[in-house]
């Protein structure tokens, strides 16, 4: 037991003794690591670390960041986003330093894109199903084409190679209580909700038009009265 400890704490010392950059080639998601849809990057600004933040890569490919908001950075290498965000942030602060470590998020995440109050990951439970997924994002926003929506799920086929296939799901029909379109969900289902087209949107027409119209009737009678 005093040997393995021993060896550990050995191995350790040794790791912190290496040169950043050839850590960075030991450690999986290292320097030459491409940033993709659903990493947590840890963002650490100096001077000012009232900014640093751990955020995790949204469906889109983007983060959002304090003073700079959204950030794309699928695809990027950890060191070129510093690079990008160090011209940035130099805008508002100075001699900035930006560190970006990035590490891989949780297996057991699903995600909502689209016309959803809360888009985003969430943690998948087992046995969860699409209005599961639904309530834990808060809900679909104003407009959802809610009969079309689209579920994209990474499988494997007879060889064994992952290949993303795509499902059609219908929450209209669910929330009107038709329970068999309720479709089980796996961990790392992503559902995409589209928007309605505006005029065929009794909601945007009611949003929109409606208070046009109620202003234009008062506007006309309040003249009918002055003229009186």
């Amino acid at each position: 037991m005093m040997k393995t400890k021993a060896a550990v704490l050995v191995f350790a010392l040794i790791l912190n003794s290496f040169p950043g950059c050839l850590l960075a080639q030991l450690i999986p998601g290292g320097k030459d690591y491409f940033i993709e849809a659903g990493d947590i990057l840890n963002v650490k600004v100096f001077p000012a670390e009232e900014f640093s933040r751990e955020v995790t890569v949204r469906p889109d490919g983007t983060i959002d960041v304090p003073l700079l908001g959204s950030v794309k950075v699928d695809g990027m290498r950890s060191a070129e986003l510093e690079s990008i965000m160090t011209a940035k942030f130099a805008k508002y602060v100075s001699d900035p330093r930006i560190t970006i470590n990035v590490r891989k998020f949780s297996s057991d995440t699903i995600a909502i894109i689209g016309e959803s109050h809360g888009s985003g990951y969430f943690a998948y439970r087992e046995g969860m199903k699409l209005l599961d997924l639904v309530a834990v994002a808060g809900g679909l926003a104003d407009y959802p084409r809610a009969d079309k929506v689209r579920i994209y799920r990474r499988v494997k086929d007879s060889e064994g190679k992952v290949k993303e296939e795509m499902i059609k799901a219908n929450i209209a029909a669910v929330m009107e209580g038709r329970m068999e379109y309720n479709i089980p969900l796996v961990a790392g289902d992503i559902v995409y909700v589209p928007r309605a087209k505006l005029y065929k949107s009794g909601k945007w027409l009611t949003d929109n038009l409606v208070p046009w119209f109620t202003l234009i009737t008062m506007g006309i009678t309040l003249g009918l009265v002055a003229r009186k």
